[in-house]
């Protein structure tokens, strides 16, 4: 996959169980072979992080995601959010973790709160600089290689501190 693949993020409601997250990937993974834009096939692959937050990545090199064809990516994680219970729509969640954590791994316990109680704990100092958060608005997988596991006081959150 290029490292100019346009990446996308849905973050769920609720841990999923590990039995569900193997069966979403495998809906997701056979969504995805047959996803395309205006007929041309789209190259893409997916990723589930603790359980909660969804990547996608689209290698537009050879077609771009036209507005369809992520329409019709939106509607398949709707549906398929409805059907297990979880909503992957709801912008407001956070995922941190202490600093002591190897950046470059997405994997491990993330905590998962409301962007409200994030900044409480970030005013009680329970948040700090060195706090890693995945920063879900990276758009490029060289970006999320990068760039999404990072400290608080690098992240678009301490902007809005």
């Amino acid at each position: 996959m290029s490292e100019s693949s346009r990446v996308f993020f849905f973050t769920a409601d609720s841990s999923l169980s590990d039995s569900s997250s193997t069966q979403l990937l495998s809906r997701l993974t056979t969504f995805l072979d047959s996803w395309s834009a205006h007929g041309s096939a789209l190259t893409a692959d997916a990723l589930l992080i603790s359980n909660r937050v969804l990547l996608i990545s689209v290698d537009e090199s050879s077609s771009s995601a036209s507005g369809c064809s992520l329409d019709s990516l939106n509607n398949f994680i709707k549906k398929d959010g409805e059907s297990i219970g979880v909503d992957w729509f709801n912008r407001s969640w956070v995922l941190h973790r202490p600093s002591n954590s190897d950046l470059s791994n997405f994997d491990g316990e993330w905590v998962t709160e409301k962007l409200h109680d994030f900044w409480a704990k970030r005013k009680a100092n329970l948040i700090t600089n060195d706090t890693q958060v995945l920063d879900t608005t990276v758009s490029t997988l060289q970006d999320a290689r990068t760039r999404l596991v990072t400290p608080f006081s690098e992240s678009w959150h301490v902007s809005m501190w």
